[in-house]
């Protein structure tokens, strides 16, 4: 995710300076979140929830296109490796129809379907079993 997108991130969320910290390695480009109440900070799950209902036009658009940054973002917060992306990237757009089949889908629903969506191709539902 970049580092402009987890700061976006982390005010959607509604987060303090003082409870969070965001930390940048510009050698990787990668950011990191750090929190004094780790073990209370939202697990992946609920990363994912937050990030969807946020940005959930933004997703549909680049799940549309089947390629986003976006849609990149969610893949890297669901653990997608980078060479698995682009499968990502096109079940996303091959089943839009599905994943938003009316102009009320929500955030919730989204990544019900997604999830299915994924079970059911061979390329994930291998690593979705271990979650």
């Amino acid at each position: 995710m970049k580092p402009s997108l987890n700061a976006a991130f982390i005010v959607a969320l509604g987060l303090t300076a003082g409870a969070c910290t965001v930390v940048t390695d510009p050698s990787s480009g990668s950011s990191a979140v750090g929190s004094s109440e780790q073990a209370g900070f939202l697990n992946r799950q609920q990363q994912i929830a937050a990030f969807a209902s946020v940005n959930l036009e933004r997703l549909k658009t680049d799940m549309a296109a089947g390629q986003g940054e976006y849609l990149g973002s969610l893949a890297t917060l669901m653990e997608i490796t980078p060479s698995d992306q682009p499968a990502f990237f096109a079940i996303a757009q091959q089943k839009f129809p599905v994943l938003f089949p009316t102009d009320r889908t929500t955030a919730a629903e989204l990544l019900t379907a997604l999830n299915q969506e994924l079970r059911a191709d061979p390329r994930f539902s291998q690593r979705l079993a271990l979650n």
